[in-house]
């Protein structure tokens, strides 16, 4: 035989490495998926393009391993029924048994709380309520013989970030299916031999909410307008014009309900009392003051409320607890410097008539012609405002109904609703739904609804 010329030799050489000669190739067998959040809903399964995922796999862990996988046999996508399947893969290499390595990945919805309790994670106390679900992901390579030769997992938590969206945030699933499988493939990205196990990430991605009949018709595509509250003023523009608000510290004055002396200047206050409220022995009452001011404006509103604090309720953890109530009467007063310019009521949870949200279909809170399904089947649920004031204020009736721990206001005047704002202590943006409305009857209603007297916890 003759000896094959050096130049053809350096040529094969050079087309073998390009093959991949020398790299071991791989199997993806398997991609599995189940949520125990929501095990019958839809959202966790995979979506129909897994490229993300396999171009994460190939580019992250395959590469680092020096492995190819084999692209001619695709994974199987198997989405398990009931939580005690969770980790155990049935093999099947009929089609793969020639090929070196096989690999399995597994992606689990789990809650907070399991990860917490198992003590895969140690999370801090402060940040727990922000972390919305946690994603599973193991990742494991068995050799022909089905031993395991790598095998991590790592922990991927969902924490939502609040942009332009407003409405009904949907807590187990934090995001939209889209955005989550998007944080999923980065995290599998980051995947190598050198990762401890049980390694822990967070994901910040935008909030996902419910689709409603009430908030979408009014913020759907509208321009938001933000507010700065890096400073002691709230601040934003309205009709370009600087708008300056501050709400001070609110002041308390005890109420002592036994005394009926003629010149107390709570009288009147105690008479409503004793006709209206039970066991006032054991609870105590107070006069609340909160001064408000619209810069802007040169404006001084001062709003006087009469409130109720029952200790043992609060002493006892009620789950139903309402600590801390106002009085039913009319007697709550609206001033402007030293004039009566209205009054107000304050009412708990408040059911608005044909009014509801659908937790099963969700959006970004800004873009309605975008919606997802999430499969879980949840009925329509009524719209009930956790609290709602309503009253007069220099001759127009108005209202501002809080939902979801005060953080979304709507506010009305005559009975439309003129505004919806995100926030909670402090407005962080708002749809302004009329631009008609002066702007000092704005300023007072957003100044009424931040004041500091209906941040008490309820």
């Amino acid at each position: 035989m003759k000896a094959i010329p050096v130049l053809f030799r350096v040529f094969l050489l050079q087309i073998i490495g390009l093959m991949g000669f020398g790299q071991d190739k791989v199997v993806l067998e398997q991609i599995q998926t189940y949520s125990t959040i929501h095990p019958a809903a839809t959202y966790w399964q995979l979506p129909s393009n897994i490229n993300p995922i396999l171009n994460a796999i190939d580019s992250g862990l395959f590469k680092r391993m020096h492995l190819v996988r084999e692209s001619s046999i695709q994974p199987t996508n198997k989405e398990l029924k009931k939580q005690s399947q969770l980790g155990k893969i049935v093999v099947d290499w009929s089609q793969s048994r020639a090929y070196p390595f096989h690999a399995y990945l597994e992606l689990y919805e789990m809650t907070p709380a399991f990860v917490y309790s198992n003590k895969w994670v140690n999370v801090p106390d402060s940040k727990k309520d922000s972390i919305h679900s946690i994603w599973y992901i193991a990742f494991n390579i068995y050799n022909q013989k089905q031993e395991k030769v790598f095998g991590k997992t790592m922990l991927v938590a969902i924490l939502p970030i609040h942009g332009l969206g407003m409405g009904q945030e949907i807590l187990t699933t934090g995001s939209l299916p889209s955005n989550i499988y998007q944080a999923i493939a980065k995290a599998i990205n980051y995947m190598s031999p050198q990762m401890g196990n049980m390694e822990y990430m967070e994901a910040m991605m935008p909030a996902a909410y419910a689709t409603d009949n009430y908030w979408m018709p009014i913020i759907h595509n509208q321009p938001r307008i933000m507010f700065d509250t890096s400073k002691q003023f709230i601040s934003f523009r309205n009709s370009g014009i600087l708008q300056l608000l501050r709400t001070p510290e609110a002041i308390l004055n005890k109420i002592n309900t036994k005394d009926r002396s003629v010149n107390n200047p709570f009288k009147e206050v105690i008479d409503v009392i004793r006709k209206t409220r039970s066991g006032i022995n054991n609870k105590e009452y107070y006069q609340v003051i909160q001064p408000l001011r619209d810069v802007q404006g040169n404006l001084d509103y001062t709003l006087q409320a009469f409130i109720e604090f029952n200790g043992e309720s609060m002493n006892n953890d009620n789950e139903n607890k309402n600590f801390i109530e106002f009085l039913s009467d009319s007697i709550h007063t609206i001033y402007q410097d030293k004039n009566n310019i209205g009054y107000f009521l304050v009412k708990e949870n408040k059911t608005e008539p044909n009014k509801y949200f659908y937790p099963d279909i969700i959006y970004n809170g800004y873009d309605s012609s975008k919606m997802f399904p999430l499969g879980t089947f949840y009925a329509k649920q009524s719209i009930v405002h956790s609290r709602v004031i309503e009253g007069k204020v220099l001759d127009h009736r108005f209202s501002i109904k809080m939902d979801f721990e005060n953080n979304l206001k709507t506010i009305s005047l005559e009975d439309k609703i003129i505004m919806v704002t995100g926030g909670t202590k402090k407005p962080m943006q708002m749809v302004l739904a009329d631009n008609n409305t002066p702007s000092t009857i704005v300023n007072l209603l957003l100044l009424i609804a931040y004041s500091e007297i209906f941040q008490s916890p309820s």
